[in-house]
């Protein structure tokens, strides 16, 4: 996974309780939660905790936990929300990280979210009352092998491959990509964000298990113009992201994901003899495009418009 780390939290229009975890369907498709009603617009004046020392302690716990995973996995469910359109669309798939410049996305390939019968989620409306329509996005993978990042279109066989600057290769990919996922440094956090707590943090889900709840506000404008808000919700044990949200710049689209920390497997010694997610199989598709990558260009696996900053 490599790119700004941002997937959203769980308050507007998220699915349920994020922090509930189940276990991952034996069938070809993929439950969703509830999720509740919602106005047309998302609201960008959520209020958030005043508590300094805590956030610092928080931002220090993350970061060192973090710093010892070098390989993680998982599966994650996406809901990408345009309230201009009230429309929804879901997405499913297996999540791969290996430090410190190696990820992988996967949507919609093997499995498929569930979607209502009549296609509209009647739990989620707009603002004159109207269900959202709720369809799967295509199937897609998103590939970042640390020096190239390939985006691949399943269904049409093509695939489009970017390479990444040498500069900014390496440890160097944290500076854009992945800082919330997988714990960017406090102080490096603090002052490419406005950070703060959630009213979520210090909750307990469903299972029982306290959360922190971050709040993201970008200071730079290579940020800015993407998006305007990320919150992230972490597992306060292990410091794992269980859920993410990000707010576009317009307030008008909201992008969320799930990852169930019963599916993650973080350091596991059975990955040796796993095939290598991050050599992409594509015999029998097309290139459709190949170009070298600008530092602040490369495509978000999160959100394709984000992208990540210079340094």
């Amino acid at each position: 996974m490599l790119k700004s780390l941002l997937a959203g939290s769980l308050f507007v229009g998220l699915p349920g309780m994020l922090c509930a975890q189940q276990p991952r369907p034996k069938s070809g498709v993929v439950p969703v939660q509830n999720v509740e009603p919602a106005t047309a617009r998302v609201a960008d004046t959520e209020p958030v905790q005043v508590n300094p020392a805590e956030l610092e302690r928080i931002l220090k716990e993350w970061e060192t936990k973090t710093a010892k995973i070098t390989k993680l996995r998982g599966v994650h469910q996406r809901y990408e929300y345009d309230y201009v359109f009230s429309q929804e669309k879901r997405a499913v798939g297996s999540f791969w990280h290996e430090a410190p410049d190696k990820g992988r996305i996967d949507f919609n390939c093997k499995e498929q979210p569930a979607i209502p019968a009549d296609g509209v989620n009647t739990q989620k409306v707009d603002s004159q009352g109207n269900p959202f329509r709720v369809a799967a996005e295509a199937p897609m993978m998103w590939i970042c092998t640390g020096s190239d990042i390939f985006s691949i279109d399943v269904a049409n066989k093509t695939f489009d491959q970017i390479e990444i600057p040498p500069p900014d290769r390496g440890e160097n990919i944290m500076d854009g990509p992945l800082p919330f996922l997988f714990g960017m440094k406090a102080e490096k956090l603090k002052a490419r964000y406005k950070m703060s707590l959630g009213q979520m943090n210090g909750t307990q889900g469903r299972d029982d298990r306290m959360v922190y709840h971050l709040v993201a506000i970008p200071l730079l404008q290579e940020d800015a113009r993407n998006w305007q808000r990320a919150e992230v919700r972490l597992d306060a044990q292990y410091c794992l992201p269980i859920a993410i949200r990000l707010i576009d710049p317009s307030g008008n689209k909201e992008t969320v994901y799930v990852f169930p920390l019963t599916e993650m497997k973080a350091n596991s010694p059975w990955d040796a003899i796993m095939p290598d997610p991050f050599k992409p199989r594509l015999s029998g598709f097309k290139l459709q495009q190949l170009q070298p990558a600008a530092p602040d260009r490369q495509q978000n696996v999160l959100d394709p418009g984000i992208s990540p900053i210079t340094r």
